[in-house]
């Protein structure tokens, strides 16, 4: 996937509330292979590293995978969203 496909793809999913725009509560990582990236809906391979991110309890959704250049694009497009929003705390 393209970067611009990427960065639409994240947007769309930002919008429909499919990713939280919050911070991540935890992260991890690993390699493993199988599954979808909650990003970029891509697969994952075995040769590829996926982060598993956990938001706080009452977040939708709880918990997302991601690819790593997918896990740094939603940072990015999440913290747009919020500053675009006037959701910057000072």
């Amino acid at each position: 996937m393209n970067e611009t496909a990427l960065l639409i793809a994240i947007r769309t999913r930002l919008r429909q509330r499919k990713l939280p725009d919050q911070p991540p509560w935890r992260v991890s990582g690993e390699y493993a292979s199988g599954g979808l990236c909650d990003g970029c809906g891509g697969r994952f391979t075995s040769a590829q590293a996926s982060y598993f991110v956990d938001f706080s309890a009452g977040s939708t959704p709880e918990s997302a995978r991601f690819h790593r250049v997918c896990f740094d694009a939603w940072q990015r497009e999440r913290e747009l969203a919020r500053t675009t929003a006037g959701d910057v705390k000072a």
